[in-house]
């Protein structure tokens, strides 16, 4: 069976786990930073770490945000969206 996404809500995604599947994401390749050579560990170090990747969490969403808006309005004025073929079991 073949379904095309016509609309995909925006808080469906910015309230569900992709946000702290993101942020996990973003906080992992912050903490990789700590096998810098020249990094000096410290409280502020690892704080400045944290905020860096709450930063980038929030920019990826916002850009997130904004993908889905320009793929809403392109699905509303009757370009297609995205198929997907589903099979039952």
């Amino acid at each position: 069976m073949k379904v095309e996404i016509k609309k995909i809500g925006i808080s469906t995604v910015l309230f569900s786990v992709f946000p702290l599947a993101v942020f996990v994401v973003m906080l992992l390749s912050a903490f990789m930073e700590i096998f810098n050579p020249e990094a000096v560990i410290n409280v502020a170090y690892v704080m400045g770490l944290i905020m860096r990747a709450i930063q980038s969490t929030l920019l990826f969403l916002v850009s997130a945000v904004f993908f889905l808006l320009a793929y809403n309005l392109l699905c509303a004025i009757g370009i297609r969206g995205v198929r997907v073929e589903l099979e039952d079991k």
